[in-house]
């Protein structure tokens, strides 16, 4: 009860930073944010086949994938990463180089120590360069967006 407890917190408390954000913003980015989530969903999927990792209690332990992190720190996150940098590619790939390393390592260990998952197959070189690769296609897929937007009010 207690894990599941951790993953249902891990899911809803990254949205609490987002309340207050123009709806005009957030919708912006939400095709964005859908589609990396669903990247990650996928790859969550592919680690199942693999066993490059294990969430140890999912709240829906039927899916690979793990929900309670794609749609709450890696979805609010990406927001965030959105929101403060699209425009500036230079910083955008920075601060993806920092979270991914951040999460790929230190916070990879913790979520360890803390029996949330574990990594099995991948390593976290790999787990980063996958992070990194995830969130160069993003932004290629926001500029894809913004220029039908474009294109739509012309």
């Amino acid at each position: 009860m207690k894990g599941k407890l951790t993953l249902l917190a891990v899911l809803l408390l990254p949205w609490l930073s987002i309340v207050k954000v123009d709806k005009f913003v957030f919708k912006r980015y939400l095709p964005v944010l859908t589609f990396s989530s669903l990247v990650i969903a996928f790859i969550s999927e592919l680690s199942k086949s693999f066993t490059w990792w294990k969430v140890r209690k999912p709240l829906f332990p039927k899916l690979a994938s793990d929900i309670s992190f794609i749609f709450g720190p890696f979805f609010v996150a990406n927001f965030w990463v959105f929101k403060l940098t699209y425009g500036n590619f230079k910083k955008y790939l920075l601060i993806n180089v920092l979270f991914d390393y951040l999460f790929a390592y230190p916070l990879t260990s913790l979520a360890e120590k803390l029996k949330v998952y574990k990594m099995v197959n991948m390593t976290r070189f790999q787990l980063f360069v996958i992070s990194i690769a995830t969130a160069l296609i993003n932004y290629l897929y926001q500029h894809f967006i913004e220029d039908v937007l474009r294109q739509r009010r012309q």
